[in-house]
């Protein structure tokens, strides 16, 4: 596969797009009848041959390097996702039954104090005679709180309720969509946790420990505003906020939901906050990336290391190695190499809104965001006229803030460009809106992570006066930006209800909108390939020929 671009090369391309299709194969089909042997062993047969292939002289060759490659890359996709989850195509088509399972906790999801369940993620590791195909499939359980014990991650517990298979929501961005993406087809429900076989282990203990001790820091002076509170931990834990009906349609319609869900974002914010001190602190940089990257993923760790904030580690950390370290030599190569390590860690990712959203996004950021920021800040002449030495203090105030308002526009107009698929195919909305929502709503919101963080900080020296001005600062901010969408979302022309006409349509969009920026960069964006506007050309005609508003 050709390199997006000279200054954009991204070798692992040849390996990620045949290990993907390989992958949405293995999801579409089951394995074959003799198993998924044969099928490993040609693979490694194929690497082999592109390996000799890739040593031989002349073009042909390297042809059939690229073909092996490919080839191999494909059926070894396939294969993965075949090996780590063999009961993905197995369907349960007995009723809803009681059982009693022994359960090792994947995950646990934030209750409200006041909630009548607690649920979570777990893994069956021993099921009764009668259900001898349940140890190693993965559920979705929902115990009573008031008669169970509570479950911690990666403790092992004997519960006890109705094993029902998943139903499966009638939008695509439901919950038990997120967790059918998640290879999860079947849930627990009025579950009794009755005993706990095996404990949590001693660095799980440590990372629940401080978890708390970090959300009492956060609560600490919100005591009486418990909605702006859980806002405020899932901008900066990443928990699950407990919203209102109004807020959730407010967020979703402005296209900033991102800023207040499990989006892993919390992480971005985080790993801006340690660089930042690490540079007030004048650290070296490489020693403050290895540093800060370490401390980001013991932060990860105790936060409950989701899915999300896991993606979002594994690109910040290879973004930063290429910032610092030049390895792999550009943004790109770093993002590439990003996702085949977070695939071949867990397959399922890619078929996950935020994997695919979030990967969507970025690569737009790096590939067009970058140069269209470069070619507008060019075009920023403010005082063209007068000589930059008799600037006065003014001037520079005027270049700057349209120098940072530029970086923004630029900023949201590519994200907005690579995520309108995405909210039209999973949440059923077109918000226009959302790009003067992010220009407003991020920098605030980076305001409100930055005080967040500062209130962690002084919490964790003792300094609770400081912590309380912090979480103050942050609750204020909270609140305009709740002001402001809720009521910015009245504006007409903010949002409209639209839904793609075919199911497929929403990832195969995305994909496209991803083809056509790669090519774009390739290009270089030249005025004779278009410039900028293919994306643009792209995603109208998308909207035009492919969605259905109202």
């Amino acid at each position: 596969m050709p390199s997006p671009a000279t200054h954009l090369r991204a070798p692992l391309l040849w390996l990620l797009v045949p290990l993907m299709a390989g992958l949405i194969a293995a999801r579409l089909w089951p394995a074959p009848a003799f198993g998924w042997w044969p099928l490993a062993l040609l693979a490694v047969l194929a690497a082999l041959g592109a390996g000799w292939s890739a040593l031989q002289p002349g073009r042909p060759t390297g042809l059939a390097w690229g073909a092996g490659l490919c080839v191999s890359a494909g059926l070894g996709g396939f294969v993965l996702l075949q090996v780590r989850h063999p009961a993905l195509h197995q369907q349960d088509s007995r009723p809803p039954r009681e059982v009693t399972v022994t359960l090792r906790v994947l995950q646990t999801f934030p209750a409200a104090p006041d909630a009548r369940n607690l649920t979570g993620l777990g893994v069956i590791g021993a099921a009764g005679d009668q259900d001898p195909e349940l140890p190693g499939r993965r559920v979705y359980f929902s115990a009573i709180r008031r008669i169970s014990v509570p479950p911690q991650r990666s403790g092992t517990y004997v519960i006890r309720g109705v094993l029902e298979p998943l139903p499966r929501d009638d939008a695509n961005a439901g919950f038990n969509d997120y967790l059918a993406n998640l290879g999860i087809h079947q849930r627990l429900t009025r579950a009794h946790v009755m005993r706990e076989t095996a404990p949590p282990g001693r660095f799980q203990r440590f990372c629940a420990r401080t978890e708390d001790r970090l959300e009492g820091i956060l609560r600490h002076g919100l005591e009486t505003q418990p909605q702006t509170a859980s806002i405020y931990l899932a901008m900066l834990l990443g928990e699950k906020a407990v919203l209102s009906a109004d807020q959730q349609n407010a967020y979703m319609r402005s296209g900033t939901f991102h800023i207040f869900s499990v989006s892993g974002l919390h992480v971005a914010a985080i790993a801006g906050a340690i660089h930042l001190l690490f540079g007030l602190l004048r650290v070296p940089r490489r020693f403050a990336v290895v540093i800060g990257l370490a401390v980001l993923w013991l932060y990860v760790q105790i936060t409950g290391a989701s899915s999300p904030a896991e993606r979002a580690f594994l690109m910040i950390a290879f973004l930063s190695v290429y910032q610092t370290f030049r390895l792999p030599g550009n943004a790109l190569a770093a993002l590439v190499s990003a996702a085949l390590v977070t695939l071949l860690l867990d397959p399922l990712q890619l078929f996950s809104t935020g994997f695919q959203m979030s990967y969507t996004v970025v690569i737009a950021l790096v590939t067009m965001g970058r140069p269209l920021t470069e070619k507008w800040l060019a075009a920023w002449r403010p005082f063209a006229l007068l000589p930059r030495p008799d600037w006065r203090w003014y001037h520079h105030r005027v270049d700057e803030a349209g120098r940072v308002l530029l970086n923004g526009a630029a900023a949201c107009w590519t994200a907005f460009l690579a995520s309108t698929p995405a909210g039209i195919g999973y949440f059923e909305l077109f918000s226009p809106g959302s790009l003067l929502a992010n220009l407003v709503i991020i920098p605030l919101s980076s305001v409100a992570m930055g005080a967040g963080f500062v209130s962690l900080l002084a919490g964790l020296a003792g300094l609770l006066s400081l912590s309380a001005l912090g979480n103050a600062v942050a609750a204020l901010i909270i609140v305009l930006m709740d002001w402001l969408l809720q009521h910015g979302t009245d504006l007409p022309g903010m949002w409209f209800n639209a839904r793609f006409r075919a199911d497929w349509l929403a990832p195969v969009s995305l994909g496209l909108m991803t083809a056509v920026f790669l090519a774009g960069a390739a290009g270089r964006w030249a005025p004779r390939y278009g410039g900028y506007w293919p994306p643009v050309v792209a995603l109208a005609l998308l909207v035009i020929l492919g969605v259905k508003f109202g």
